[in-house]
């Protein structure tokens, strides 16, 4: 029993057989499943929008502590860049954002038919129109496009739903991200819990788990926000309406690696097919060369730290995330699996530590004999 007790797995198995049989004891109490829902529901967003944001500014903190060498100041500077974004977006965005929304909905109905007149009159379906071959399903274009705007106004009510209710999110985030910033760089309360001989590798854990995680956030950051621009202003001079909307789109999809940037300038594609004033040239020319330079410049250069798979490996993963988890999981994958490559090495290390331990500490007991 000594032996147990002095023993580190034993303390592992008593561990995970206590979360296992508390997660059985909530599962079979409807009530207590339900309330760990409601609390897993309210916390996981803003945890979710704290993480993002603190390995967005983690960066801009370390760049001033450094000029300044005061952590106040550098919260103090870090806050108010922030801030003055936040408000610049709002104040100059939004309502543009919002008013072209609405316009885009309104006008879905002609888009819808002027859509179906085009695909009718193009003959790539030789005698029978679209129509005929959706009727095959018992369905039309209109029911198609009519999901399409059903999902989109559900989106939007969806999103309006929770800036409506983020009352706890604006009020919890900025300072579950102060916390997290003034944490920066300060492991040392691990020492208290953690043996002398693995604080040092634990601590470099730490640091190379918060380097991979800021590496990814922040260079696929930059990357949306280079095919937004680039978008923005392949829209606008070709004269689209909704041009910041399918930007937005544009911009936002490219977080999804290989599948999302082309998904993303689909919709504005759509639009300009049916829109005669539109210049489609201009567009889909415009997108190339945006994707060529996401693609062959701006990835390569911002992302070249980001994790190392083989594309086939990372598309099929993806694949398997969003059929299983939804956009959700295709977004947060790549940078779950570069945590996971960092925990892989360092549980390489801590092995081979903790084998190395017990031949030190074998040879120091051979020698007391």
């Amino acid at each position: 029993m000594d032996y147990l007790k002095k023993s580190k797995y034993f303390y592992v198995i008593v561990l995970v057989f206590l979360s296992l049989l508390t997660w059985s004891e909530i599962r079979s109490s409807n009530f207590m499943f339900r309330l760990f829902e409601v609390v897993l529901s309210t916390l996981l967003l803003p945890f979710i929008i704290a993480i993002f944001l603190y390995y967005m500014l983690r960066p801009v903190y370390l760049y001033i502590l450094k000029k300044l060498n005061r952590e106040i100041y550098a919260l103090i500077g870090t806050f108010f860049l922030f801030f003055f974004v936040f408000f610049l977006i709002v104040k100059e965005f939004l309502p543009v954002l919002f008013l072209q929304t609405n316009t885009i909905l309104k006008e879905f109905p002609l888009w819808i038919d002027a859509f179906d007149q085009w695909l009718v009159q193009s003959d790539w379906f030789g005698e029978n129109t679209i129509q005929d071959y959706l009727s095959l399903i018992n369905t039309s274009l209109e029911d198609v496009f009519g999901l399409a705007v059903q999902g989109l106004q559900n989106g939007l009510i969806l999103i309006i739903g929770i800036l409506a209710n983020s009352v706890i999110v604006i009020s919890i985030v900025p300072i579950m991200v102060l916390f997290m910033l003034k944490q920066t760089n300060k492991p040392k309360s691990i020492s208290s819990w953690v043996p002398n001989s693995y604080v040092a590798i634990l601590k470099d854990f730490i640091r190379d788990i918060e380097k991979a995680l800021s590496d990814y956030i922040g260079g696929k950051s930059v990357v949306c926000l280079y095919v937004f621009v680039g978008a923005w202003i392949t829209f606008a001079v070709a004269g689209l309406e909704g041009a910041l909307v399918f930007a937005v789109i544009a911009g936002l999809m490219d977080i999804v690696p290989y599948f999302g940037p082309w998904i993303g300038t689909l919709p504005a594609i759509l639009s300009a097919i049916v829109s005669d004033q539109v210049n489609i040239v201009v567009i889909i020319l415009g997108i190339l060369l945006v994707q060529i330079g996401e693609s062959y410049i701006v990835s390569p250069y911002v992302m070249s730290k980001e994790l190392k798979m083989h594309p086939l490996s990372v598309i099929i993963t993806l694949l398997i995330t969003g059929q299983i988890f939804g956009i959700v999981g295709m977004v947060i994958i790549l940078p779950l699996l570069a945590s996971l490559k960092v925990v892989y090495i360092y549980s390489i290390k801590i092995y081979q530590k903790s084998n190395i331990d017990k031949n030190v500490i074998l040879k120091e007991r051979e020698n007391e004999k």
